[in-house]
Parts: structure tokens; C-alpha cells; sequence
């Protein structure tokens, strides 16, 4: 049955990004036709990160992997509809257990290891997770028990490695005594829960149909024109529907190998692509400055040489590197734009031809409100339109920015809830409203990013919500009131200030800050990295907090140290 209206579900089959090939289909026709070809390529450091040697596994073997934790899971009572919370470092038990999940017809709900007891609580309220799989130690401390007490009681525990707490079923090692139960999995039906980064307050659960998926894998793939076998190498965890669509399920077409990676390490990133024959990648912009940088290298000249293409994406790019990808290596260097609820968009060679715009303009296919537009669509096969956010109103003109719209066959049916979906920014016409700014170009034919209506810090690729990180310093001891505001950092685009003001007599330090973020289990990326005391807070005349005064206080600043 599926979760669209049944209008939708109809076009968007006889458009052919719908059809009834699920994601564990996928995977077997891919090892059908090459089982003997190498398929998954664990990190080098595996070690360090987790444990055990770095292990490099077949389509076959991958598939006998697949089968044994799928049967495992099955035995715990888990199958169609159950809910599978992961929280699982770019390892290759990662790649087998999302299969595996997939293939008993479960939920997978990916969780970045970054998160602690703080977020994931919030998520397991939401969701009510049937079960959890994590690793015992991660980085040689324990990773399992510290998020425990998160989870409500009669979650199935599951765990990999050593340290794993007493009530934690081990299932790395773990033997499965029959196969598992086959089952006919319907296209239409849930492949994973992903989360957003919660710009109004809590996460919320963005849940992803097999269809959902293959639209967008579809558009990465036909835009990257990968040849067959071609290896890709994953330094993105594998946490939102982007990095599993545009990377995982794109490999999965090729029948070539993953290499993965993780945590990223810039060094160990570059020795991957020295010793590896890798055709694509993603990285995030500052690690294309540093390949241009590095390109001279007598080791890694090569190896640039060999790739097919570049992504890269999360945050504005530097135009330049584009162009030096461009002129020195015959290399493009895609630009893509995503969310996890269903926005995709890609300025590839073949849109925008110079490398300069790529890196900052968008083909401006797919907008509805285009009276002269070609007959495409974008990326995922979707439409959009700009309005304005006061009127209402759908902008057309050349140099007017408005919120971005969006409907099609990557689109999520709602927000989910143990309750039901939630429709809420999701109009009477389908369209989704996505809360991103963006202008049409001068010329018409383009859209540029303009800015985040919803205040997102962006650190190194990671989305802080401000909202959320209010709330939880909010407790700090001795404060009257708190906000935080992004400042900008050439290393990881943005970082996070907080701005205090205090009760009569307390004192509060950057320190105390970190100290107390770490006692709540608050993810180290959204920990403050600057403290303002202040006598109140800036006000709008409605009395809300203005954020917008905080960002201009700190690029002032920032201005005046560099003048």
C-alpha cells in the first residue's frame, strides 16, 4: 500500500523513477552478476576507530554476511514494520546490517555517532525504536552504555565488538542456525526514518519509501555516468538519505567496490586515494582546497588523475577550485544541493559549463513557475517553485528570491510519527516547503542558494539546530538567559558562539561551558567554541529573540580583527 496519494504514486511509476524493485533487490542482482568482484573496502584505521583488521569482502561474501544478520534479526522477533535504530561508524558491518535490515522488510533509522543520551533520547521519544544496534567501544571508550539509559524499556539491544554491557545481545559473532525467511517486500513500503537537524526545536523523522530512494539514486547516478565497476570512496557517514542515495545505492549500480572511510581524516583520506582506484568521490568544500593544494604531490597526481568526477556540497564552494579541477585534471567537480526530505539538486558540466557559475548556480530545471522552461525536471526527478514567503506569491523574474517548494517522486509522504505521517509544510498540490532562499540568476536559466530562512549553523558539513543548543545550555548554572550564533571559520565554515547573559553574582567561563555540554552528553560538534557575556539579549519589538543581531555582532567583530 503506499503512503502517497494514489495520483502521485501513479505519475510518478509512468515517469519510471517508481517501479517495483526494493533496495535488497538491488543488492542481489548485484552480486548475481558479480560475486567474485570485490564489493567493500573497510577504513584503514578500522582499528583505532572500532576494532579487528580492516577486511575487504566479495559480492559473495558480502551476501552470505547479509544473510546471516538478517536471519539473526529475524530470530529477535524483528520484520516487517519494526523500527531499527543504528548508531554504526563507516564500517563494513554497517553496509551489511542496513542491507540486512532492509531485507527482513524492518525500518532502519541511521544515527551519527556524534549524537549522545541528549539527542538520541529526543529520537527515541519520537520514534520508539523496536531496536538499537551500536558498537561496544569506540576510539578505545566505551560508546554502548553511556546511551542506554536514552532507549525505553523493551528495546532490543544489539551490539558489535567488545564492551558491550551485560544486556546487550552481541550479534557480530553470533551464528545464525537457518537461513532467513524470505519475504516479498513491497517497493512502496519504508526503507529507513532519517533525521533532520531540528531547526524548530527537535529533530524531526524524515521517513523514506524504497521508491523514494531509487529517484534519487537515479538522478545521481544518470548525472555521474559511472562506468561499470567503477569504485567509490565514502568518507560521509551513512547517516542521511543523500549520503545513501548519492553514494551507497550509486555503488550498488556500479558493482564496483565501496571504499569506506571514517571519521575523516584528511591524511588517511589522501592515502586512500593513493592506494585505492577510485573513480568518485564526495568531500566537503574545504577538503577540495586542500586536493588543489596537495595536487603537485608525485603520489596523488596520479591518483586525481584517475578519478572519473568530484561531489561536493553542504556548504558554499570556492569557485576557483572548480576551475582548477577543471583546467589542470580535466575533472569536473559536481555541486550538489540536498535535504533529507526530498530536495536534489545538481550543477553538473553538462548544465553549467563553466566551472566558476558550477560552484555557485543550479540549473533551473524543474521550476513550474518558469513560463518558458524546457520540459525537465531536477536532479530526482522532481518540480519546484520560489515564493515569496510573505505573499504567497510564486516569483519568476530574474534577481527574485524566494523559498523553495518542492514536489516528486523523492519527496517524503510526511514527517513520521508513531501516530501517523504529519503533513504539516506540505500543501494541497504536494509541494513540501523546504524553508531555503533561493534567487533566480540575471541571465534566467539558473538559481543560486541565497540563505537559510531557519538559522541552521552549518560546522564542517554538520547542521546544528540554534533552537535546540538554546534550550539545552539554558540550564547552564547561573545563567539568566542564553542564545547561540554562528561566527565564520575558514576551517569548518562555521562555528558555534554562545552569548550569556548571567543571574546577580555568577560567573561563567568557556570550560565550565564545555564541561557541562559533556555532562549532558551533548554531541562535541554543537559544543560552544566562543562565550560573549552580555547584560540581555538583542529583542525584535515582538520580544523574540534576534538572532540576526547576534550573527552581525560577531561578523563585526570579525571584520574588525582582519581590518
Amino acid at each position: 500500500m503506499s503512503l502517497f496519494p494514489p495520483h502521485l504514486a501513479a505519475r510518478y511509476r509512468a515517469s519510471g523513477h517508481w517501479g517495483d524493485v526494493t533496495i535488497p533487490a538491488m543488492f542481489k542482482a548485484t552480486y548475481l552478476r558479480a560475486p567474485g568482484r570485490l564489493g567493500l573496502v573497510d577504513p584503514p584505521d578500522r582499528a583505532e576507530v572500532f576494532e579487528g583488521a580492516p577486511r575487504r569482502l566479495t559480492y559473495g561474501e558480502m551476501a552470505a554476511e547479509v544473510d546471516r544478520y538478517a536471519a539473526i534479526l529475524q530470530g529477535h522477533g524483528l520484520g516487517p514494520g519494526s523500527l531499527v535504530a543504528t548508531q554504526l561508524p563507516n564500517i563494513s558491518e554497517l553496509v551489511l546490517i542496513y542491507l540486512a535490515v532492509s531485507q527482513i522488510g524492518a525500518v532502519l533509522s541511521p544515527i551519527s555517532v556524534a549524537y549522545r543520551g541528549a539527542e538520541l533520547r529526543g529520537m527515541a521519544e519520537i520514534a520508539d525504536f523496536d531496536a538499537y544496534i551500536s558498537v561496544g567501544r569506540m576510539r578505545g571508550k566505551a560508546y554502548y552504555a553511556e546511551r542506554m539509559e536514552a532507549l525505553a524499556p523493551g528495546t532490543i539491544l544489539l551490539g558489535l565488538g567488545e564492551g558491550l554491557p551485560a544486556s546487550v545481545t552481541r550479534i557480530d559473532t553470533a551464528r545464525a542456525d537457518t537461513p532467513p525467511t524470505p519475504l516479498d517486500l513491497d517497493a512502496d513500503s519504508l526503507f529507513a526514518v532519517f533525521w533532520t537537524s531540528g531547526t524548530e526545536g527537535l529533530p524531526k523523522a524524515v521517513p523514506k519509501t524504497h521508491n523514494n530512494m531509487m529517484a534519487s539514486s537515479l538522478g545521481a547516478w544518470r548525472i555521474l555516468g559511472l562506468p561499470d565497476g567503477a569504485n567509490i570512496l565514502a568518507p560521509f557517514p551513512f547517516v542521511n538519505a543523500a549520503a545513501m542515495g548519492g553514494l551507497m545505492m550509486c555503488w550498488m549500480r556500479t558493482a564496483g567496490a565501496m571504499i569506506l572511510h571514517h571519521p575523516f581524516d584528511v591524511t588517511t583520506f589522501i592515502d586512500q586515494l593513493k592506494t585505492e582506484d577510485i573513480a568518485y568521490t564526495m568531500v566537503a568544500p574545504t577538503v577540495l582546497v586542500y586536493l588543489r593544494d596537495k595536487a603537485a604531490d608525485p603520489d596523488l597526481h596520479p591518483a586525481l588523475h584517475r578519478l572519473h568526477a568530484i561531489g561536493t556540497g553542504s556548504a558554499p564552494p570556492d569557485p576557483e577550485v572548480f576551475a582548477f579541477f577543471d583546467a589542470k585534471f580535466d575533472i569536473p567537480v559536481l555541486n550538489f544541493f540536498g535535504s533529507n526530505e526530498g530536495v536534489q539538486l545538481c550543477s553538473s558540466p553538462s548544465q553549467v559549463n563553466d566551472p566558476r557559475k558550477r560552484a555557485s548556480f543550479f540549473p533551473r530545471e524543474g521550476d513550474e513557475g518558469w513560463a518558458d522552461r524546457p520540459d525537465t525536471l531536477t536532479a530526482n526527478g522532481g518540480t519546484f517553485k520560489l515564493v515569496d514567503p510573505l505573499t504567497g506569491a510564486t516569483l519568476t523574474a530574474p534577481g527574485d528570491t524566494g523559498e523553495m517548494h518542492i514536489r516528486g517522486p523523492a519527496l517524503m509522504p510526511g514527517y513520521f510519527s508513531r501516530e501517523g505521517l504529519r503533513r504539516d509544510r506540505i500543501d494541497a498540490h504536494g509541494f513540501f516547503a523546504t524553508g531555503d532562499l533561493f534567487q533566480i540568476s540575471d541571465c534566467g536559466t539558473l538559481i543560486r542558494f541565497h540563505a537559510r530562512s531557519r538559522e541552521l549553523i552549518v560546522r564542517g558539513g554538520m547542521k546544528i539546530s540554534p533552537v535546540e543548543l538554546d534550550g539545552l545550555l539554558s540550564a547552564l548554572p547561573g545563567v539568566r538567559e542564553v542564545a547561540v550564533a554562528a561566527y565564520p571559520d575558514q576551517e569548518m565554515g562555521e562555528k558555534v558562539c554562545l552569548f550569556a547573559a548571567l543571574e546577580p553574582g555568577a560567573d561563567l567561563d568557556l570550560d565550565a561551558v564545555k564541561t557541562f555540554c559533556n555532562a549532558h552528553q551533548i554531541a562535541k560538534f554543537k559544543w560552544p567554541e566562543r562565550l560573549i557575556l552580555v547584560d540581555s539579549l538583542p529583542r525584535t519589538p515582538l520580544a523574540k529573540l534576534d538572532r540576526k543581531a547576534l550573527t552581525r555582532r560577531l561578523a563585526e567583530q570579525e571584520e574588525a580583527h582582519h581590518a
